[in-house]
């Protein structure tokens, strides 16, 4: 059987457990030993000698998992927002009847839902299993793109983008519970850098190509495409993605207790507390039984999980607790922020290029050709670097890898970000002063940036909240379309009071102040970790 070959040498069983280490009383403190006495690099979570344990797959299959999670991705996220490209179509289809506000509404909307999406699916996936739940996002997402390709009027349109938000919601939180059940801590930014940078980059190079196909037919093309797409998600999911939720129980790795909880994140319990836990914890490692077969694989249901509405009902009360971290609410502040600038900008480049450079309709969507190098900039940074980084850092630190580590790498995107910021403000401001290329190299920085902050935020999500660090990725990754609802669809009311300058303006002051919070959190957050442990 070809699986990655793991040294479970280290590994023991839970049942004598020792005094606590030097290793043990970080993990106390929510911080993980990452790198070992010999400098060896430890592979957490552990894995079992079950076939069909995650970890084990060999690479291959996890590389067909990422894919699998990333065209869903690409193509459901394009089609909420690349609706950008045709926005004066839409302000031509729909005006007078239909209020600025309202038209785009269909771009803003939906991206908000998306946020409700994340948090209705991930919980189901606790007790259904992420296959039957990621199958039915997938199978939603294609039928709302035929009904709003089919639409007559306003109202059927927005009804139907609205449900095809909900199951794009999938991809903010059920996804990267997918990748984190098949990897390990060490290789997660490496994972998850590529998974939002594939789709910046892929989204840029086909909304070049919408512009053009929307001018050259109708904008119902654009529907029609995604149709074929998510058509073919469908079939891709079925034959690629498993089901990942694996039960995976509690082991001794050199004294610490660790274990997998249902978010797909690992803990790091002491002795008492394990016990406390989990009972008895003198059970083997070995779990293995017999492979499934492929035919078994393509089951679209999985066993529903016992204790199952207890199981949905404990997700939402660890969501909002996790709420009550320093860290994870500057986290969904900092990723909000940036995506909502983002959306600001998507809503007005093609008036802008259109009406004050005096491009044509189906060339604005070469204003994104800059994101395809920007993307894979920011997944060698935020992924590959990142990761180096994070076990250098943990290396001069005794090996003990801190989760305020990762918000180190948010330095320089938050420059390339306000950069970004001030020179479209600049450039849009003045069409007749400024070349196009000012606002497309612009576009092209601020999404390096953003890129950037989502691969960054994501992981830090994943570690910052030491008792359930899976829920702090749901409000992190997810609940950030509500608050960048906000920023988006501040700006089009702005625009009427102020010009562009002053309007992004505004937006790059909120943008810096949220992220001057990181460095109090930075200090302060590990405190606020430690007294979290000692109250429960």
């Amino acid at each position: 059987m070809d699986v990655e070959k793991v040294d479970t040498s280290q590994v023991e069983t839970a049942s004598a457990l020792p005094e606590k280490s030097l290793g043990q009383q970080h993990q106390d403190k929510g911080d993980i030993v990452l790198v070992g006495d010999g400098h060896e690099v430890r592979k957490i979570p552990i894995p079992t000698d079950d076939p069909n344990d995650p970890l084990n797959w060999p690479k291959w299959r996890k590389m067909g998992i990422v894919g699998t999670c990333c065209w869903f991705a690409i193509f459901s996220l394009l089609s909420v927002s690349g609706i950008s490209t045709f926005m004066n179509t839409l302000f031509m289809m729909y005006s007078p009847a239909k209020t600025s506000d309202e038209i785009v509404g269909l771009s803003t909307y939906p991206t908000m839902v998306m946020a409700l999406g994340s948090f209705g699916l991930l919980p189901l996936a606790f007790v259904f299993g992420r296959r039957p739940v990621f199958l039915f996002s997938v199978i939603l997402a294609f039928i709302t793109v035929l009904t709003a390709g089919t639409s007559n009027n306003y109202d059927g349109h927005f009804i139907s983008r609205i449900f095809l938000g909900l199951a794009t919601g999938a991809t903010e939180s059920l996804l990267p519970l997918i990748i984190s059940d098949a990897t390990f801590i060490d290789e997660r930014s490496f994972y998850f850098g590529l998974y939002w940078s594939v789709q910046n980059s892929v989204n840029a190079g086909l909304q070049i190509g919408l512009s053009y196909l929307t001018a050259a037919g109708t904008w119902r093309w654009y529907y029609w495409l995604f149709a074929i797409t998510l058509g073919l998600s469908i079939l891709i999911s079925i034959f690629l993605l498993p089901e990942t939720r694996f039960q995976r129980p509690a082991a001794s790795l050199n004294g610490q207790i660790v274990y997998t909880d249902e978010f797909g994140a690992t803990h790091f319990l002491s002795d008492e507390d394990a016990r406390e836990r989990f009972g008895d914890l003198a059970q083997p490692l070995s779990t293995a039984t017999e492979k499934r077969t492929f035919l078994q694989e393509l089951k679209p249901w999985s066993p529903v999980a016992q204790n199952g509405f207890k199981i949905w009902a404990g997700a939402y009360g660890k969501i909002l607790k996790s709420l009550s971290s320093p860290g994870v609410v500057f986290a969904m502040l900092a990723s909000s922020i940036s995506l909502g600038i983002a959306v600001a900008i998507s809503l007005v480049y093609s008036t802008i290029l259109i009406e004050g450079y005096g491009w044509s309709a189906e060339s604005v969507g070469l204003f994104n050709v800059g994101i395809i190098p920007a993307a894979f900039l920011a997944m060698g940074y935020s992924g590959w670097f990142a990761d180096k980084l994070n076990i250098w850092l943990a290396t001069r630190n005794g090996g003990v890898h801190r989760p305020e580590h990762h918000l180190l790498h948010l330095i320089i995107p938050y420059l390339a970000g306000a950069i970004g910021i001030i020179v479209f403000g600049v450039c849009a401001n003045n069409p007749e002063k400024y070349s196009a290329w000012g606002m497309i190299i612009a576009w092209a920085v601020y999404e390096f940036s953003f890129t950037c902050i989502i691969i960054t935020t994501t992981t830090f999500a994943a570690e910052v909240f030491p008792e359930n660090p899976g829920a702090a990725m749901v409000p992190v990754v997810g609940g950030k379309n509500i608050i960048a609802f906000g920023a988006a669809y501040g700006l089009i009311p702005m625009l009427h009071i102020y010009s562009y300058l002053q309007s992004f303006m505004i937006l790059f002051g909120i943008f810096t102040g949220i992220f001057a919070l990181g460095i109090p959190v930075y200090f302060l957050n590990s405190k606020w970790r430690n007294a979290a442990l000692q109250r429960d």
